[in-house]
């Protein structure tokens, strides 16, 4: 029987009297359309090797396992051992691994699990944009995404060069993937409700990233700086940034070189031209002077 029920989840924290952490964004899914609108944006096979971050009860991890070969659900909460063993007890291709996802290394799981190609998850409001911006940059062979997020942080995945939500985070997502928002999620489809909407997100890695840059590191840096006071223009925010060290005439020959207006706002500027940006440093600052930043 599905966990995607308000009976089957009530039964389920009734029978192991539990508590639920707030701030471990424990929200448990009640709702069997939202469920199937996960799983089915997965696409998933017997091929699949499907890692989840924070399983909760279960209720997703059976889905998922009766559709893929295996699923490494990562929890950090110990307390939910008693119960995962009770729901998952059928699906011997289901593996909790306890461990906080941050620090868990994807390519080298505990009892020689293989490593995941796919990350489907309802992950914690509280650590969504890190664990997504840590794998994006680490294992790359997560090739397909779908995330149930809260709503303003899919707003920023998915949002465009002069709109409010583009940032930072937008174009480290879209420097990897392709994004699209599968669908919106009421906060009444949870126990217990959480404050905000949410949102299922799916990002397909691209084979390539989607511009070239002669190094990401420091790709990331300009765009972080070019975003760290949004009100500035491109050139004073990246003069005043801590992320960078450079100086107003190199940065004044990089923005000509890459042909960007230096009165434009950060927040103005594609990720093709963010590009442009990056890779007209490597010609304008002497070459020593990138040693402190790799």
């Amino acid at each position: 029987m599905t966990l995607a029920t308000p009976q089957a989840t009530l039964e389920v924290v009734k029978k192991f009297s539990l508590r639920l952490d707030k701030s471990l964004g424990q929200h448990f899914l009640i709702d069997q359309n939202i469920l199937g609108k996960v799983v089915d944006a997965a696409v998933l096979s017997k091929d699949d090797v499907v890692v989840e971050v924070g399983p909760g009860i279960g209720t997703l991890t059976q889905a998922l396992a009766k559709n893929a070969g295996t699923v490494v659900a990562l929890e950090l909460d110990r307390k939910l051992a008693p119960v995962l063993d009770y729901t998952l007890k059928s699906f011997e291709n289901a593996k909790v691994v306890f461990s906080d996802a941050l620090s868990v290394d994807l390519k080298n799981l505990p009892d020689d699990l293989p490593a995941p190609n796919k990350l489907v998850s309802n992950l914690p409001y509280q650590v969504a944009t890190p664990i997504l911006a840590t794998y994006l940059d680490k294992f790359d062979d997560l090739k397909l995404y779908v995330v149930m997020i809260q709503k303003e942080v899919a707003d920023r995945i998915t949002a465009k060069p002069a709109t409010a939500e583009y940032g930072s985070f937008s174009v480290k997502a879209q420097f990897y993937c392709d994004v699209d928002r599968v669908a919106v999620v009421s906060k009444n489809v949870f126990i217990p409700p959480p404050e905000v909407s949410s949102a299922v997100v799916r990002m397909r890695r691209l084979a390539q990233p989607r511009v070239h840059v002669f190094n990401k590191e420091f790709f990331f840096k300009v765009v972080k700086a070019a975003f760290w006071q949004r009100r500035k223009t491109i050139k004073n925010a990246l003069r005043g940034s801590p992320e960078l060290d450079l100086d107003i005439e190199e940065i004044d020959r990089a923005l000509k070189k890459a042909g960007i207006d230096p009165k434009r706002r950060g927040e103005t500027l594609s990720i093709e031209e963010f590009a442009a940006l990056t890779n007209a440093f490597k010609e304008v600052v002497e070459p020593a002077s990138f040693s402190k930043y790799f």
